[in-house]
């Protein structure tokens, strides 16, 4: 079988790019549930429904998905077909829970303001 990256080519194109994606993952899952925490102390100190628990199980899909690519990486093949359904299906679930708990806090925030 001819190789079709040399071995610098891999270390670029494959190891490092599949690192940052990971890095940029587990950094957008932080922040979602920093802004779960920051979430749950206003409805705490205002009393008001914030729905803080879709930034803390929202974010859950993307971690599912990291996990999944961060494994078929390290074993340097790709995902298959199935886990790719799978994979991208808890991505797009946790989206659409992360977008649906930010547009119910932004609400929150413009009725305080």
């Amino acid at each position: 079988m001819e190789r079709v990256l040399t071995d610098t080519q891999h270390l670029w194109f494959v190891t490092i790019t599949s690192g940052l994606a990971v890095g940029g993952g587990l950094l957008l899952w932080a922040g979602f549930i920093t802004l779960g925490l920051i979430s749950r102390r206003f409805e705490k100190a205002y009393s008001v429904t914030t729905h803080w628990q879709f930034h803390l199980v929202g974010p859950a899909g993307l971690v599912c998905y990291l996990v999944m690519q961060s494994v078929a990486s390290l074993q340097h093949v790709n995902m298959g077909p199935v886990e790719q359904w799978i994979g991208y299906t808890l991505l797009v679930w946790s989206a659409g829970l992360s977008l649906w708990g930010v547009r119910r806090f932004r609400k929150v925030l413009k009725n305080l303001l």
